[in-house]
């Protein structure tokens, strides 16, 4: 009967402490987890009940930002690099290029080794490790438009954090592999991360009652 059955346990998951992604940090000894996740949906939101009996919804590219976004502030040196088989030409308006040209201290380190390819080109041979060499051209793209609206260093500084670290996070509308989700969920559920680096909450939470009077059973 509804009313008798007992609410099943929370079962364990094994979760890693503080990694961002698989195979960028190393790997700790299992922990059981007082949260299991339920399933994801759009391929954008992690379904996710904790011990107390709460639902969460997970928006998981805003959680990983926020992730990715405390880590390269964080971090003390730049980012790993990775050398491209073809460098990229990348077309940019005259402007966006000598801005990119102007700035090429400051694009290294955050990754990205550039040189003057002419005519506002701007040719790409490394990109941080983090970034799909596919996604390099609308990175720099980002970066100049950030150069471009910060008033002073550290605020154009704080702009390419933002661009990078939403350009290196797992992606809404793509499948995810299950050690990402569970990285991602460990943080949020743990109140690490609660909103993304522009402000925006990146879980809503509904209790019991909240859904059973949803459904008029309270």
């Amino acid at each position: 009967a509804e009313g008798g059955a007992k609410r099943a346990a929370v079962p364990a998951i094994p979760t890693r402490q503080g990694a961002d992604l698989p195979g960028q940090q190393t790997l700790e000894p299992p922990r059981a987890a007082p949260w299991r996740i339920a399933g994801e949906v759009l391929h954008t939101y992690v379904v996710c009940e904790d011990e107390g009996g709460c639902v969460w919804l997970i928006d998981k590219h805003a959680a990983h930002e926020r992730m990715n976004f405390d880590r390269l502030k964080a971090a003390r040196t730049p980012p790993m690099r990775q050398t491209l088989l073809r460098p990229i030409a990348a077309e940019l308006t005259r402007e966006d290029g000598a801005l990119l040209l102007e700035n090429l201290p400051l694009l290294e380190q955050f990754g990205f080794a550039c040189e003057d390819f002419g005519d506002g080109a701007v040719l790409v041979r490394e990109v941080p490790a983090d970034i799909d060499e596919g996604d390099a051209v609308s990175t720099l793209e980002e970066f100049a438009e950030a150069l471009r609206s910060g008033r002073d260093l550290e605020e154009r500084r704080e702009s390419l954090l933002h661009t990078m670290a939403c350009k290196a996070a797992i992606k809404g509308g793509w499948v995810s592999d299950p050690a990402e989700l569970r990285a991602v969920v460990d943080r949020v559920q743990s109140g690490e991360v609660r909103f993304c680096p522009h402000g925006r909450p990146v879980a809503v939470k509904l209790t019991k009652y909240e859904l059973e009077k949803m459904f008029k059973r309270a």
